[in-house]
């Protein structure tokens, strides 16, 4: 069964959200397991500002193929670290990740 990836961050800067977005929109590019890319969907979008928000701003989805594929996108996918890397020191607190069967 697929599995939709659900995560929200608190990006500090307003100024630092597009870059995270245009990470985003690389990492769906150029994602690859054994050589051919296993992220089933990916997308990026600033959530709308409200009080209900508790300070996340940005909302990312990606859907896996399974927990196997989220596990190597955790723990492998250099697209994913590059991802990472990018957002060192831009967040405050960690991200906030929910996965759900679908």
């Amino acid at each position: 069964m697929p599995i939709q990836r659900i995560t929200c961050f608190k990006v500090t800067h307003e100024t630092d959200l597009q870059g995270i977005l245009d990470q985003y929109e690389h990492l769906s590019k150029t994602n690859q397991k054994d050589g051919k890319p296993y992220i089933l969907e990916t997308s990026a979008r600033k959530a709308i500002d409200d009080p209900r928000n508790a300070g996340y701003n940005l909302v990312a989805m990606t859907k896996f193929a399974s927990m196997e594929d989220v596990k190597y996108y955790d723990e492998e996918c250099e697209a994913h670290k590059q991802l990472k890397a990018f957002g060192q020191g831009k967040l405050d607190g960690p991200p906030l990740a929910l996965h759900l069967e679908v």
